[in-house]
């Protein structure tokens, strides 16, 4: 397949693949590196291309460690993190699931050091719940559709970078601690979390380990009452986890690395309190009351991962750096289950009876990237290939049945990336990656509510050739414009598909359903930087021909359709270092989406909450009292939105605006780092975007979001 690339205005060149940013992008979580000029040094290691972000084009947003550290004191949860940063990032839903929490309206694929943790053929959508955030050293963002990481990336990337190993023959340890609290000090609302890491180096080999463990306890709105829990897909209140973590390096020869990294990851919901239904048409939010759920829901939803990657370094090899990867994650996801009238039966005939399903995958992977630089003319040359594999079934974990048969995606991709940089005021850059992929189910029956199908097996296979292409142009030594086209390859969330069928006599080559997804993003920018101010203003598109959104059947479970979907949008962000102690600066974005809802081939509805984020103002200001104390004041304003034409949600699913702030300090003292931080200061009532917009207005997702929150924390390094 290729790609039209038609936008007004896009250079015909070549880009990278990513679509990364440059360096004002990244600047404007990183104090004020810029002014001393050591973003230019910075290597995006999401882009798999030896460049710094100065000659990628694009819109990026690197969060440092300190960065994370604020950030995850307000609200420790990576959406929250995210939202609260990166421009086009939806609002969190502040649960387990990652439902809504787009990236420029779609989803963006979540990697761990490069390992992805997108579930391509049953979305549990719970990707943003894999690694404990005290052991992430820095995340880029990259914004928009791209293929260089491979599936999932439509709406972008998130690689969550870890802590590297430590160097040097002493020990290095880092100790942290929080507290959490609502303002009423509520007993039921205390949560903790520790969290330690430690290591060592010697001349050939360095390494950390670490681990986090984090109690939760119940979130409470503004008027002091607990917030509803979610008791089908998951809730991070009322929650425990527990997170290990290690990684070594191994200097084998002067070039060449070895680099060893295992995260296991376990989110378990205590089970100590139950969902109370609300009522939407009286303003009456879903709660929480003490009580066991089991004979609700059955057994506490749980996310349990672990990522375990090798990762070869060298240098010199035909003339430039190798990389190479080998990867292996096993996930598994438990729901919370019901009887949903007669959904779970054992037979047609068979009564209502209390089930729960679970999503398990084991992920394999091998990605190859190869480098070199040549100087002059100054060019950048990527070629690799990559292998992934992935097994993935649903199952009902209570009576042993299978919900979504075992099904196996595979792919093997080459590609290829060329960069060249004229006279540093030109940088043009591109390249293809294609895709070949198969998917291969053996025959099966769907469950007793889909009408006890027999669906023939299948091995579907599908090729993509996905292209890319822009430029840099350096106007000044101040002044930027890029221009960026990308294409990106997902696959529909398979195991919903299979599930639903319904049809006597299909197989599944020829279930149309099951089809990849492509989107085209295209986006132009400009840039401003002078070492104290830095500016950025981009506009988008992003188009899927065959895209796919949830809709729910007469039983209430969600199955996928497949439908043309057009976003665009613009992002601004702005950062001033006022003084050497003093910072200001705020990102705007703002998004529409369309699908067509009639199968004409020209969108005519606007795509729900589920899909598209609110038009979105973040500001802030930070700073240093003294060299010992820091603060930040943060606040986001929300706007509302409507969804109009055939095919939207009915008016109960508009999105009234709500602001929130926030306020951080810290003090440095001899004892280590003290600070306290407040999620919604000024106490703000309000229900979540998720909340409002969530299209099927069910009574048990009628959530208010957290009120003032308090969390006391220490940090110590030695």
């Amino acid at each position: 397949m290729t790609s039209s690339m038609t936008r007004p205005g896009l250079l015909a060149c070549l880009i990278l693949a990513a679509g990364t940013g440059t360096p004002e992008s990244a600047a404007a979580q990183s104090g004020n590196d810029a002014a001393e000029g050591a973003i230019e040094e910075i290597v995006v290691s999401a882009s798999r291309v030896q460049q710094p972000a100065t000659a990628i084009p694009g819109t990026l947003t690197i969060l440092d460690a300190e960065t994370i550290e604020l950030q995850s004191a307000i609200s420790d949860d990576l959406a929250s993190v995210l939202s609260n940063s990166v421009p086009g990032f939806a609002p969190s839903s502040q649960k387990l699931t990652g439902r809504s929490e787009t990236l420029r309206g779609r989803n963006p694929l979540y990697l761990i050091d490069g390992v992805p943790q997108h579930n391509a053929l049953r979305d549990g959508q719970r990707d943003g719940h894999t690694i404990d955030l005290a052991f992430i050293e820095r995340i880029e963002v990259i914004n928009g559709s791209n293929a260089i990481q491979g599936v999932g990336a439509t709406g972008g990337v998130v690689n969550t970078v870890t802590r590297a190993p430590v160097s040097g023959d002493a020990w290095q340890t880092d100790l942290r601690a929080r507290l959490t609290t609502a303002d009423d000090l509520d007993s039921d609302a205390y949560g903790y979390k520790i969290a330690a890491t430690t290591g060592r180096g010697s001349d050939a080999f360095d390494f950390i380990v670490g681990f986090a463990y984090h109690d939760r306890g119940l979130f409470l709105d503004a008027d002091g009452d607990p917030v509803g829990l979610y008791p089908t897909q998951g809730d991070i209140m009322d929650s425990t986890s527990l997170g290990l973590f290690g990684k070594g390096e191994w200097r084998v020869t002067d070039d060449a690395t070895l680099t060893l990294l295992v995260n296991d990851y376990d989110l378990e919901r205590n089970g100590d309190f139950r969902s109370v239904p609300g009522d939407r048409a009286a303003g009456i939010p879903t709660g929480t009351e003490e009580g066991d759920p089991s004979a609700e829901v059955g057994d506490p939803a749980r996310n349990e991962v672990t990522t375990v990657s090798l990762t070869w370094r060298q240098d010199a090899v035909l003339g430039g750096s190798l990389e190479a990867q080998v990867y292996d994650q096993s996930y598994s996801a438990l729901f919370e289950g019901g009887t949903f009238g007669d959904f779970f039966r054992l037979t047609p005939d068979g009564g209502p009876f209390l089930d729960q399903s679970e999503i398990v995958s084991d992920k394999n992977g091998l990605k190859t990237t190869w480098n070199r630089a040549f100087v002059d003319p100054d060019l950048n040359f990527t070629a690799g290939v990559d292998w992934f594999r992935d097994d993935s079934a649903q199952e009902l974990a209570r009576s042993g049945r299978e919900w979504v048969p075992e099904t196996r995606f595979e792919t093997v991709s080459p590609f290829l990336q060329l960069g060249w940089t004229i006279n540093e005021v030109f940088t043009l850059s591109g390249g293809a990656r294609q895709e070949n992929a198969s998917l291969e189910v053996d025959d099966y029956t769907t469950i007793a509510s889909a009408g006890s199908t027999f669906v023939a097996g299948g091995e579907p296979e599908f090729d993509e050739t996905l292209f890319n292409a822009g430029a840099i142009w350096r106007l000044t030594d101040s002044w930027t414009l890029y221009a960026a086209a990308a294409e990106a390859f997902t696959m529909p969330d398979v195991g919903r598909v299979l599930r639903g069928v319904s049809t006597p006599g299909l197989d599944v080559d020829s279930l149309l359903a099951v089809e990849p997804i492509v989107t085209d993003n295209t986006e132009v920018g400009v840039e401003y930087g002078d070492g104290r101010l830095t500016a950025r203003a981009t506009y988008y598109e992003s188009t899927a021909d065959n895209g796919a959104r949830l809709l729910s059947n007469e039983a209430g479970i969600f199955e996928v359709e497949r439908q043309r979907t057009e976003i665009d949008g613009i992002e601004l962000a702005l950062d001033y270092a006022v003084s050497d102690t003093l910072s200001v600066g705020a990102n705007y974005s703002r998004i529409d989406g369309r699908f067509d809802s009639d199968g004409d081939g020209s969108v005519d509805s606007d795509l729900d909450g589920l899909n598209i984020g609110p038009d979105r103002l973040n500001v802030y200001a930070e700073g240093r009292f003294r060299d010992d104390i820091r603060w930040r004041l943060q606040a986001a304003r929300l706007e509302d939105r409507s969804f109009d034409g055939p095919g939207a949600p009915a008016d109960a699913a508009d999105f009234d605006g709500y602001t929130l702030a926030d306020a951080f300090v810290s003090w440095k003292s001899d004892y280590g780092v003290f600070s306290v931080a407040v999620e919604n200061l000024l106490n703000e009532d309000y229900f979540t975007y998720f909340a409002q917009t969530e299209p099927f207005q069910r009574s048990d997702t009628y959530f208010a979001g957290n009120g003032r929150t308090l969390t006391f924390g220490w940090q110590r390094a030695f």
